[in-house]
């Protein structure tokens, strides 16, 4: 793609990206995309198309355009108080056309389904150029084309400036991407920078890719969609599928290593929310059961006091409640803070089946059907693996407790 622009001698300044891709058949489909216009046109043959329509674009612009030109005028004479209220004009007409136009945008997400800027933004008024850059553009044209993403990768052409070196690679900006690509992508970026990343996993999504080309859509490979300078092998911790919360993972192989050593080390913190089908008495305490997977009904776990692991998990109970089951039907529950101390398979669901006598709602293997799994991992606290800093993070769940 550089080759091509040198050749054509391109005198235009800023992002281009591009995105491989695998079709139906497993054919490899590269797309290309420039951030905002080029050179002074929003479809170019070739490259992705921007994500609103240019006609209907033009005429929200159209709408203020002349005042907005006229208000930006300065009068001779003009006093203090005049100045505060031409200026006060004119930032309202810009915000009313910024709105218009971001009225026009739509995004295509990862399963198929379109969005808005309503639908996955609360702020009243986002940055100028939201959704113009290339990785909206490609990652939306591929899911609207029925592909999946591979790799992305995006490079600066142009002058160099304070921040871009031409020719160098660099992921999706924090500015305005950060606002869009997690709700594309199905996945919420909590922190980032050069060595780690947090998210907060979803129910219903894989940690890490499973056997089979319809168990490859993960965490691991949304993460690595968009920054694929990471490496092969990202997750140090993982959460059930059906288990949403705060998930880290390392961009590069030393920190991968330091955060490791913290899991197997037990220095790492971790609570999680639960909702158990039924009322638990006890107020708090701690269970230490011996389980393994049971191997003729897995991923089911049965306790084994010879050759399970011990597994061990701090609880308090928040309170005691009634709530309606997916039939409408009242049911008590209990809501439970888990702290484990130990990062055994099912853990949390084998402590609130066989412990505490109430399984955790949604919980199909070890209680009953009951719509998603209500368990979240809230809080999650471990040392900077370059830094040294201890990095706290918390996210309440999407569910009530």
């Amino acid at each position: 793609m550089m080759a091509d622009l040198e050749r054509d001698g391109c005198a235009w300044t800023g992002m281009f990206g591009a995105l491989v891709c695998q079709d139906q058949d497993g054919k490899e489909v590269v797309l290309r995309a420039f951030s905002g216009s080029y050179e002074g046109s929003w479809n170019r043959e070739g490259f992705a198309p921007p994500l609103f329509d240019e006609e209907k674009y033009k005429a929200a612009v159209l709408i203020n355009d002349k005042e907005i030109h006229r208000l930006s005028q300065v009068p001779i004479g003009e006093s203090g108080e005049e100045k505060a209220a031409r200026n006060k004009r004119r930032l309202e007409l810009c915000n009313q056309t910024l709105k218009q136009i971001y009225s026009l945008y739509r995004f295509c997400r990862f399963d198929g389904s379109w969005l808005t800027f309503k639908d996955i933004s609360r702020q009243k008024l986002l940055p100028t150029g939201t959704g113009d850059c290339s990785a909206p553009k490609l990652l939306s044209q591929a899911f609207s084309l029925g592909l999946r993403p591979i790799s992305l990768a995006e490079f600066y052409w142009g002058k160099p400036n304070s921040r871009l070196v031409p020719k160098n690679f660099y992921p999706p900006c924090d500015e305005k991407c950060a606002l869009i690509l997690p709700a594309i992508l199905g996945l919420e970026i909590i922190y980032r920078d050069q060595n780690i990343l947090v998210v907060n996993k979803p129910s219903g999504l894989l940690s890490v890719p499973g056997r089979g080309p319809e168990k490859r859509d993960c965490v691991v490979s949304r993460a690595k969609r968009l920054f694929p300078n990471m490496i092969e092998q990202p997750s140090v911790h993982r959460l059930d599928m059906d288990t949403s919360g705060l998930m880290v993972l390392a961009f590069d192989e030393a920190s991968h290593r330091a955060l490791n050593a913290q899991f197997e080390n037990r220095q790492v913190k971790k609570k999680y929310i639960a909702v158990l089908d039924g009322v638990v008495k006890e107020e708090s305490g701690r269970v230490e059961l011996k389980h393994r997977v049971d191997l003729e009904n897995r991923p089911r776990q049965i306790l084994d006091d010879l050759y399970g692991r011990l597994a061990i998990t701090d609880w308090k109970r928040l309170r005691v409640w009634t709530r309606r089951d997916e039939m409408g039907n009242e049911r008590k529950a209990t809501s439970v803070l888990f702290e484990p101390q130990t990062g055994r398979t099912h853990q949390l669901r084998v402590a609130a089946a066989m412990a505490l006598g109430a399984a955790i709602v949604g919980d199909n293997l070890y209680g009953r059907e009951d719509g998603r799994l209500l368990l979240h991992a809230k809080y999650l606290r471990f040392v900077h693996p370059a830094s040294g800093k201890e990095m706290v993070f918390e996210r309440e769940p999407d569910f009530s407790y």
